[in-house]
This record gives structure tokens, sequence and C-alpha cells, in this order.
């Protein structure tokens, strides 16, 4: 992050505004002998399509469109900030017109865009896409239940903003994108329905960009249905022939696996996928979905082919993943859920409560991470002791022990044998996958977690789901069905003998269903989309907040004004005039300062601070502190003005 520097004058008091500047790195294939470079002339003159049609807004064929062609220009190696008609970039247009955004594709799309083009995907056009996409996670996939497109979208996406590929939401999306892989090897845009090449290219692309094994049979499979597709013209066949969307897909899935789809294993009648799509280039450089058919967007067409020749895949960059281990964390306390979501674990400085006494771990452990999850924006205390030899962890959110009944914690539902501050998270050997969940939990010794889920995430008005609940076993380390748990959703169910419970709902309402029972540990939570999924206001009182927030960086001068009185002629030093500094933001600052007249540089040579030019001077104040100088003016010896002369002494405020 770069801190920008604010000209501060003096009695003004300004905010300092931050520039995130993201660090986004190309995705690396293996290159393939058959790769276009930007400037060979198909590619060259398809880039010169799409800059002819370029509107004084920005955009490239509309809102969607101009995200895809933003990857595009990014893939062949241009800055898309370059990429302007009038004032406007492309990327000014997408920035002006991210609220159209509204579905977990759309998010995933301007991830993706504003990724390659070096913006900040949590920041940009005053929204934070990455949440945005991360609410639609249900628990178990993004978006729509019964779309598949999504989630290969959403993976892509999360993986470019950097999210790591062991974080509890791409871990699960990807398990049901491998889960509704069909027999054929390849995948639908929804669950069940029939393979096309499109999607099953997205879902290599996902899985490829989440670090799925390139010989794994999910991707050995994907490959062979797209092998099977393959039509003597050397396209991949849709709706009974070859388009240009698909032969980009396809090719962009095959480089993501490092293969070359000019090779033999790839080639038909003597012809190859690239040879096809080329086929749909028109005269003035664009590709069309078919010959003589455009298609719904010439500009994304265009910008898919150009990916697919410069052998540059789904996601285009990708961020550097913030550094540690990704694990999803959950607080259950007596009576309710306090906190539960993502963090990323890595070295924790712990500082215990009854001696002040602080041990650095080295490694991401498991109460590294409810340190982490208490950091977070819903803050929550806990305390910790070392008084009886360890490091134990007595309060979470002022729940103190109670009997036989206090705070201790589970890995991924199992209940380890050494203290949280020596359970090393991620240290698992193939094929056991690496460490998701961290339970902490205020129970009994002899209580056991339950775990609920839902064959429907989204029913309509009256239409019956089934709830499921199961209760793990310390001894054999497995689920079984839960009877009598209770359900809490719109009312309070009961599970029968096979730990189901069948639920209808008449209106409009979001679910956030969990089961409890005596004598075991609370559930996760499951999200049910009852209709429109209007959530019912409460009937409460409302308690009106309010905050005085601070600027990051402003400071006050005093006074506002000096004069140096008195007869000054060449070579003359006038008295010393007081000057603070009080710094009235919210960080530390670095001070400099800059002279601007209009008296043949009488101030520019002439004021000394603390006795020294002014260009000399440098102070670091801290938060509500203040610095005092003294300025004087030496009047030069040379000097030939005469009469009043005035200039401004500007103080700068740097955030360090």
């Amino acid at each position: 992050m770069s801190r920008g520097k604010k000209r501060l004058g003096i009695l003004s008091s300004t905010l300092l505004v931050l520039v995130l500047v993201s660090s986004a790195l190309p995705v690396a294939v293996l290159a393939a002998p058959y790769l276009y470079n930007p400037s060979d002339t198909e590619v060259a003159s398809a880039l010169d399509y799409l800059r002819g049609q370029q509107t004084t807004d920005g955009d490239i064929g509309g809102f969607g469109p101009s995200a895809w062609v933003t990857m595009a220009i990014a893939a062949a190696g241009e800055d898309p900030h370059d990429w302007r008609k009038g004032n406007n970039s492309i990327v000014d247009y997408l920035a002006a017109n991210a609220g159209s955004a509204s579905s977990a594709t759309d998010y995933a799309r301007m991830i993706l865009a504003i990724v390659a083009a070096d913006e900040d995907p949590r920041d940009f056009g005053r929204k934070d896409f990455v949440e945005l996409l991360k609410a639609n996670y249900s628990g178990r996939q993004i978006g729509d239940a019964s779309l598949l497109n999504d989630d290969f979208w959403g993976v892509m996406a999360l993986i470019s903003a950097g999210e790591s590929p062991s974080s509890r939401v791409v871990a699960n999306c990807v398990a049901f994108i491998k889960d509704n892989q069909n027999g054929d090897g390849g995948w639908s845009w929804g669950v069940g329905g029939d393979s096309d090449v499109d999607d099953t290219a997205a879902a290599i692309m996902a899985l490829v960009a989440a670090g799925e094994s390139l010989g794994s049979d999910a991707i050995t499979n994907g490959l062979a249905y797209i092998k099977s597709t393959q039509m003597d013209n050397g396209g991949f066949e849709s709706w009974g022939a070859t388009n240009a969307d698909t032969d980009s897909w396809g090719i962009n899935a095959i480089v993501a696996t490092g293969q070359d789809p000019t090779s033999a294993g790839w080639t038909e009648n003597g012809n190859t996928p690239v040879d096809d799509l080329l086929s749909f280039q028109q005269g003035d450089g664009s590709f069309y979905w078919q010959d003589g058919t455009p298609g719904m967007s010439v500009p994304k067409t265009t910008g898919s082919a150009i990916q697919a020749l410069l052998g540059e895949p789904h996601p285009v960059k990708v961020l550097e993943p913030e550094e540690g281990m990704s694990v999803y964390v959950r607080v259950e306390g007596q009576d309710s859920t306090v906190w539960r979501g993502d963090v990323i674990v890595s070295e924790s400085d712990i500082t215990v409560d009854n001696s002040g006494t602080t041990y650095h771990l080295w490694d991401p452990t498991a109460l590294g991470a409810l340190d982490e999850a208490s950091n977070h924006e819903e803050r929550f205390p806990y305390y910790v002791t070392d008084e009886y030899g360890g490091l134990y962890v007595s309060s979470i959110n002022e729940e103190e022990p109670s009997g036989l009944n206090g705070w201790m914690y589970r890995v991924d539902y199992r209940s380890p044998s050494v203290g949280a501050d020596q359970f090393i998270l991620g240290e698992t050997m193939p094929p056991t996958p690496p460490h998701q969940e961290v339970l902490w939990y205020y129970a009994g010794w002899t209580d056991l977690p339950l775990k609920i889920s839902v064959n429907k995430t989204e029913v309509e008005l009256d239409e019956e789901f089934i709830v499921t609940v199961t209760r793990y076993s310390d001894d054999t380390h497995t689920w079984s069905h839960c009877e009598g748990a209770t359900i809490h959703g719109d009312q309070d169910y009961a599970t029968g003998v096979n730990g189901t419970a069948t639920i209808s709902v008449d209106h409009d309402v979001t679910l956030h269903i969990f089961a409890e029972k005596d004598g075991y540990i609370r559930s996760d939570k499951v999200t049910v989309t009852v209709g429109e999924g209007t959530i019912q206001p409460p009937s409460s009182d409302e308690v009106h907040l309010t905050a005085d927030i601070l600027p990051a960086v402003s400071i006050e001068v005093s006074p506002g004004s000096i004069a140096f009185s008195g007869t000054l002629g060449p070579g003359d030093i006038s008295d010393e005039h007081k000057i603070t500094i009080n710094n009235v933001g919210a960080w530390e600052v670095k001070i400099t300062t800059e002279v601007e007249e209009e008296s043949d540089d009488l101030f520019v040579k002439g004021v000394r601070l603390d006795g020294k030019l002014w260009s000399s001077f440098q102070a670091i104040i801290g938060r509500e502190d203040l610095e005092t100088t003294y300025a004087s003016l030496h009047v030069p010896g040379d000097y030939t003005g005469v009469g009043p002369k005035t200039g401004n002494l500007i103080f700068w405020a740097e955030g360090t």
C-alpha cells in the first residue's frame, strides 16, 4: 500500500487519500509452440478492431463485454488504462458502472477484469467485489444451487483475487464442481444438465486455478470429453457445428492443463482447434460466432479469441495470496454463535492476561486462528492464561467456565491431544486434505459435534425440503443420524429416527438453519432461501448509532500568518516566530515544507526554521502530538527588491 502525500496549507486540515496498489502476477502455463504474439497480424488486427469499437464513455460493447475485453487487453500485455476514448478509459467505464453488477457471475467477471487491470477488487467503483461474491456462498457452493457456471467463474475469480486454494469457500466449491461432473467427463451450466464444451472448459480452468493436479481423474476425464466433441475441421461441436466462442474456451482449457492444442493429439483430419478458430476471423480483424452470424457480442467473442491465440486462459492474472494458512473458524458460545468466518493464520503473538507475558507462535496454530478471529471487524474478547503450565483459553466473549463446562476446541471436528498453541494447522500428509475448520465451543468434556445439511438451498413457497442432522463419534471418527435434535428455522422442528425433518414455509424468508441437542455442540448454520428470500423485519426498538471518525492524515498549523516586522534590509535577520504543528488525524505523520512566492526568491532563500533553511525541515509527529519550530527571515545580502513582499510557507503531511 502506498500512502500518497497531500498538501496542507497553513490553518488547513485535509484527509489523506489512500491509493491501494495491488501486485498482480501472471498465471503460469506451459508454453505451446503455436502461441501467437500480440504483434502477429491475427492478434494485432483483432486488437485494432476492439480499439475502433470504443465509445467516448470508455466502453467496448457495453458493460459485460467491456470486462471480457479488459482481460484480453491485459492478456496481450497492454495496460487497459491506456485504452481510452477522450477522457475515459475502459477501466474508468467499469468503475463508473460498477453498480450494474448484481449476480454472482457478474461479481466474478468483474473481479477477473479488475485484477487483470492491476486494480484492487476489494475497492473498485466504491465496491468490495470479493465480499459481494462471497456473500453468495451458501456453505457449499456459490450463487444459485441449481447452477454450476457461477461456481466455475466464482472459483476462478476468488483465486484471481488472492484467495487461498485451501480456503473453505474455494475448497467446498471445488468439491461441488467435482461432485457434479457428468459420467461422460464433461460439465453442464446447470446441475444435472447435459455436458457442453464451454462449461467443461470453464470447469477445467477453475480446477486448475485452484491447484487440481493436471493428472487427476477430473481433469483427464474433462479433457477426454472435449476431445470427444472435436470435428473434422478441428473445432469443437456445439449444437451440431463449431463456433469461435466454443473453440476459444476449448483451447483455453487445453492450454491451462499444459497441453498444445496444435499437437497431434488435438488434430482431426489435419485440422486443429486453432485452425478452426481462425476461420471465424473477419476482414476487419473481429471474430464472429460463426461465419455470417456475428453472435450476441462480437467484442466478447473477439476478446476470447485473442486470449486463446495468445495462450492466456483464465484467470489472466492472480494476486499473490496473503501469507499464511486459510482456515474457517467457528466460535459457539453457551447460547449462541459468537463468530464464524475465514481467517488467514501465520505467526502469532499471544499475550497472556494473568502475567502479561507475550508468547510468539512461529507456526499457524489453532490458538492463532482464534486470535485472528477475535481481531476481525466483529471483535470479541478472549482470556488466555499460562498459570497451568501451557497456554489455556479460559473465557471467550466474557463467558467463564462453570463446573465441568468450559472452552475447548476441535480441528475438522476431531479433538486434538495437544494444547491449541501446539496444534499446527496445515501439517497433514496426502491423501489427508489440509485442515479446514477450527471449532471453539463452550460445552462439557463429553459433548460431541452436530452437523446439519439440506437437500435444497433455494425453494419455492410451500415447497418441501429435507434437513438432516448427524452426530460425530470420537471413537470411530464417523457421523451417524441424530434423532431428537432441535432444528431452528422459521420455527423449531424435531428430527426423527433417521435424523431428518421435512420442512415447508409459506412466506418469503431467508432462513439460517442450525441444530441443537442437549449433550452436543451446536451445529454450523446453513442458509435456505424461500421464495424471494425477503427477511422478515423483527419487531424491536431501534438503537441510533453515531460515530465521529478522524481523517487519516490531518494537521493544524498556527499562527495563520507571520509578519516579519521591523526595518529589514539586505543581510538583516528578523526576530524568531513560533509555529506549532498539531497532528489531529489518526495516523503518525511526516512533515516537510515548501515555500511559494513571487518575491524574487526572498523567502525561498531566506526563510529559516530552527536556524536552518526551510527545505531541511522534517518532523515525525504521533497521533495527538504536536511539534514546535521557530521561523525567521534571513534577507539575502544581494537582495534588490524593495517594498512589501508576500509568500506562503506550506506544510506537507504524509502518513508514515
